[in-house]
């Protein structure tokens, strides 16, 4: 019996003996129960719009070839979910089942039982942050983490699915060894966050081909044009107080505020529109304010919403100047207010200047007066301008009530605000027609055709219009040129005689 009890007593002593061992020299035994703390990595990514790779996985290790771009400024807060995680696995749940129910659950924001245990941002040229020091177990059960991106940059229209690590986490290949610096890649799609065009008619109506080939838009005086915006909304515009667009035109270009639209939203309920005035650098303007409480603000998170709405190009347009504006969108809290500004396409309008001359002498001649025609192409003249106040002009078939365009004290004649020739139909051409010369010259009887294109506005180089000096008449009633006409008359009369007598002289 005795033998029995010492034999017990030396197999328990050989069983303690390794623990107490481990103890005195402090050699910790690699297990999922030894590991007390793990540091989490987010390596932020951003992706194109849909480009974002739905074949990425994470390992927990770290992966140079993950892709996207590394991204900065990106909150995420960290939560513990153990409790809630661990009731759905004794409800009957599976592992997996129970992870997407929590990532299910913080879709939107975290729920209710996420107990939060941390708050960062990634920074730096990797987009990286680390939640270091998590405990691993809660008593003698595996922690559960929850990791919500909860900000982002404005241009950020998708944000990052939550994460959910179940610990604890081992390395990659092993079934026993556990990874404590864990590595985790959220996925994040950008939009550009804003865009401005012409729609596709204005662009019909618009565009030009110049003679060597080259595409541009060209309008002229009162010529109206619509434009369109595309605006991408951040996931957590709910979250933002400021939320508006500003658009500011060129000097010569007028936006009509009361044309705004925004598809799928109410004009006067989810957003406002405050047109501004013109002044000595930008023409007429406007400002969309989006109210972000409203339940149509919110349901575009993460959409694009599209703005439209008309200009007018206005006799201020300065020709062969490209005239533009410039549409920003602004959207962040208080002070911290991230500004975005895009411009449309540039915008010209085409011009010409001519100078009167003295064909002889090529001083300049004021008081000309002018008819702006269009020609076809047999040269006859089929439409005739009337300008407006506005500048905009008018084409009739008769010259009734045509403006009349005037060569001042330096012979100057400036044409501004029309169309390129190119755009003309038909085989039109542009063309003056004098009808008034400076006094004392003659009045031309041809027209005088030119061409409207990219740089013919040139004030340097005027095209000269030249007219001839009348001859100079006696006055009605003065001697003139009877004089001429009875010395005329005795020199013929004398050479009679003179003939007369030398053929008697010649008989005798």
């Amino acid at each position: 019996m005795k033998r029995k009890t010492w034999s017990t007593l030396a197999n328990t002593i050989l069983l303690v003996l390794p623990l107490l061992l481990s103890a005195v020299l402090g050699v910790a035994n690699v297990s999922a129960d030894s590991t007390d703390t793990v540091n989490v990595t987010l390596h932020k990514r951003v992706f194109d719009e849909d480009q974002v790779p739905a074949n990425k996985t994470n390992t927990g290790d770290v992966d140079s070839s993950f892709g996207g771009t590394p991204l900065a400024g990106v909150t995420f807060t960290a939560y513990d979910v153990t409790a809630h995680y661990l009731d759905l696995r004794k409800s009957g749940q599976t592992a997996e089942e129970a992870t997407q129910a929590v990532q299910k659950d913080a879709v939107d924001k975290a729920p209710s039982y996420a107990n939060q245990v941390g708050q960062d941002v990634t920074k730096g040229d990797d987009g990286t942050v680390t939640f270091s020091n998590l405990a691993s177990k809660d008593g003698d059960k595996d922690k559960v983490y929850l990791f919500v991106e909860t900000n982002s940059p404005t241009d950020i229209t998708q944000k990052a699915d939550p994460i959910v690590l179940a610990l604890p986490i081992y390395k990659t290949g092993s079934d026993s060894e556990i990874n404590t610096n864990i590595h985790v890649y959220p996925k994040n799609e950008k939009s550009t966050a804003i865009t401005k065009d012409l729609n596709d008619k204005s662009k019909t109506a618009l565009e030009v081909t110049l003679p060597n080939g080259t595409k541009m838009y060209n309008a002229t005086f009162g010529q109206t044009f619509g434009y369109q915006l595309q605006i991408a909304v951040p996931w957590n515009i709910a979250d933002k107080s400021a939320f508006n667009v500003v658009d500011t035109p060129n000097l010569g270009i007028d936006d009509d505020a009361s044309t705004v639209q925004v598809a799928g939203l109410t004009k006067g309920t989810d957003y406002k529109v405050e047109a501004s005035a013109a002044n000595d650098q930008n023409g007429k303007g406007f400002k969309i304010t989006f109210d972000t409480s409203t339940a149509a603000v919110k349901a575009a998170a993460g959409k694009k919403l599209t703005i439209t709405y008309d200009a007018t190009l206005t006799n201020a347009a300065v020709p062969d100047k490209a005239l533009n504006n410039t549409a920003t969108l602004n959207i962040g809290n208080g002070t911290d207010v991230t500004s975005t500004p895009t411009q449309g396409p540039e915008i010209y309008t085409g011009g010409i200047n001519f100078v009167k001359q003295d064909k002889q002498s090529g001083k300049t001649l004021a008081n000309a007066e002018f008819q702006l025609v269009k020609l076809n192409a047999n040269g006859d003249k089929v439409a005739y301008a009337t300008q407006a106040s506005d500048g905009s002009y008018n084409w009739a078939a008769t010259a009734d009530g045509a403006t009349t365009y005037t060569s001042d004290s330096k012979g100057a004649i400036s044409l501004k605000g029309l169309e390129y020739s190119t755009k003309l139909s038909d085989g039109q051409s542009y063309a003056l027609v004098e009808t008034k010369a400076p006094e004392g010259y003659a009045l031309l009887t041809a027209p005088v055709k030119f061409t409207v294109t990219q740089g013919s506005f040139d004030v340097t180089k005027p095209i000269p219009i030249t007219n001839i000096k009348k001859g100079i008449l006696p006055s009605t009633g003065g001697s003139g040129i009877y004089l001429f006409l009875i010395i005329g008359a005795l020199m013929m009369g004398a050479a009679y005689l003179w003939n007369k007598r030398n053929k008697k002289e010649q008989n005798i």
